[in-house]
């Protein structure tokens, strides 16, 4: 699972990476959890970040309140809330500078996980509009696509987010891209090019949102 990611860079440090346009600014994050607000790049304006909030919510829900964070790769055919978004190219990428997992499988720890090599990258998503049906208003929701784990998250957890290349962020969002090509996009990122460590409880809180969340603690 991935639940909780972070995109601590300025709008000037974004567009340095991603020279798109930004259509709206919202503050540096810390610890994004859902329902908030992140920038993503979807298949239909891929020259234009915006944001939307992290927990998608199906078109065809009656309320907000049924969300998904994340979307198993090796399913995605398979569940109607998904299956529609990835053929209908309502695909994203979500940008990201790391990422949190609570070691699920030993003493329950939150750790961070960065990409050394990286300042900003992002994670495989798929996206979607929701409209509220008294007001007619639209919500634009996104979930994180998340595949079995390599050997550096093996050890905490039984998932991790889908992290594209630059040569995969283009094809991920390519409108030309057969289905049977683009789910092989959604595999394992190389470990070696991978770095984690433990950070502090704080992180669980979700309003708790300021730099010293991301930096590593030797115990807890």
């Amino acid at each position: 699972m991935c639940g909780r990611y972070s995109n601590s860079k300025s709008v000037t440090q974004i567009t340095k990476e991603y020279p798109f346009t930004v259509k709206n600014i919202i503050g540096e994050s810390f610890n994004l959890a859902p329902t908030q607000l992140g920038y993503v790049i979807t298949a239909d304006e891929p020259n234009l970040i915006q944001t939307m909030h992290f927990g998608l919510v199906p078109h065809t829900a009656m309320d907000k309140k049924k969300l998904f964070i994340n979307a198993k790769a090796e399913t995605l055919l398979e569940k109607k809330s998904f299956r529609p978004l990835l053929i209908k190219h309502k695909r994203c990428l979500v940008l990201a500078d790391g990422f949190y997992e609570w070691n699920k499988l030993g003493d329950g720890l939150p750790y961070r996980i960065v990409l050394p090599e990286k300042d900003l990258f992002s994670f495989a998503g798929l996206w979607s509009r929701w409209r509220n049906p008294i007001t007619g208003d639209p919500y634009e929701t996104f979930a994180i696509i998340t595949v079995t784990p390599n050997e550096i998250m093996a050890p905490i957890h039984d998932r991790m987010p889908v992290i594209l290349s630059k040569k995969e962020e283009s094809l991920w969002l390519s409108k030309d891209i057969s289905i049977p090509d683009l789910l092989p996009l959604c595999d394992q990122y190389p470990a070696e090019e991978m770095n984690k460590f433990r950070v502090s409880k704080e992180v669980g809180h979700v309003k708790n949102n300021y730099p010293a969340l991301m930096e590593p603690v030797i115990s807890q």
